[in-house]
């Protein structure tokens, strides 16, 4: 701070200016406080050393509630972990092996729609493709190809409606990769599938998913048959080349 007066630079407790002797008022101000802060120390001081006799005189029963009221806190929070369950999928696939009848009922209810991606939905949310049960066994060639449709068509839309936004993160080389293995893996599961399935509806379903994503495949990337049957040719690594080029129009 300086002085009002001739401007020289003053420390704060400088109670007049060395130079021209001009009263300082913000060391004065300074001063007044300290001593009304010491006043109400000493005052506090003494209130505590009067409340401390009567503190001696209930401080164990004071140090046994609150050993009680930790005790407590402590046995509360051990009885939450034991009865948390640690494992929630253990009892979702409970819940698919109690109720696996009706839930087998409404799997086939999505597969006679034509809705194979609620029907994928179906079962990842109920982790029927982890489950044990008499009643899931007539899918057991149906469910890998609705598996792999369900990630081909999820990706293919991913590369569809990616974003334009060049501050957007460009995911496409990575949704292209996943969609070329899921690709390949639904041509062989399918090709598995159609010679070992017997149920004739269900046989009918696996064409139904091949026919989608191969019109999905041609009418996404402006595919006529013959092309299409050109990439169908290609190994997996150039597949992901070939869509790249049609999808960032190289």
């Amino acid at each position: 701070m300086t002085c009002k007066n001739c401007k020289h630079t003053l420390g704060p407790e400088d109670l007049k200016c060395p130079k021209c002797g001009a009263e300082n008022p913000f060391a004065l101000q300074h001063a007044q406080n300290m001593q009304q802060h010491e006043g109400e120390f000493s005052k506090t001081e003494k209130e505590v050393e009067a409340a401390t006799i009567s503190i001696k005189e209930i401080g164990t029963r004071a140090v046994i509630i609150i050993a009680l009221l930790i005790g407590s806190i402590v046995m509360y929070m051990i009885s939450v972990h034991n009865y948390a369950d640690p494992h929630p999928e253990v009892a979702v696939q409970k819940d698919a092996v109690k109720n696996a009848a009706a839930y087998a009922d409404e799997m086939d209810g999505y597969l006679r729609a034509g809705d194979y991606m609620e029907f994928m939905n179906f079962v990842y949310g109920h982790d029927i493709q982890f489950v044990n049960a008499d009643a899931y066994d007539r899918f057991y060639y149906i469910q890998p190809v609705a598996k792999d449709y369900y990630e081909c068509i999820k990706h293919l839309e991913y590369m569809i409606l990616r974003s334009d936004d060049p501050d957007y993160f460009d995911s496409l080389n990575t949704n292209i990769s996943n969609f070329c293995m899921y690709f390949d893996s639904f041509c062989e599961t399918t090709k598995n599938a159609k010679t070992r399935e017997k149920n004739e509806e269900y046989q009918k379903f696996i064409t139904d998913m091949e026919e989608e994503i191969r019109c999905a495949l041609m009418g996404y990337c402006s595919m006529d048959d013959e092309a299409f049957e050109t990439f169908m040719g290609l190994s997996q690594a150039k597949k992901a080349v070939e869509l790249e080029r049609i999808l960032r129009h190289e």
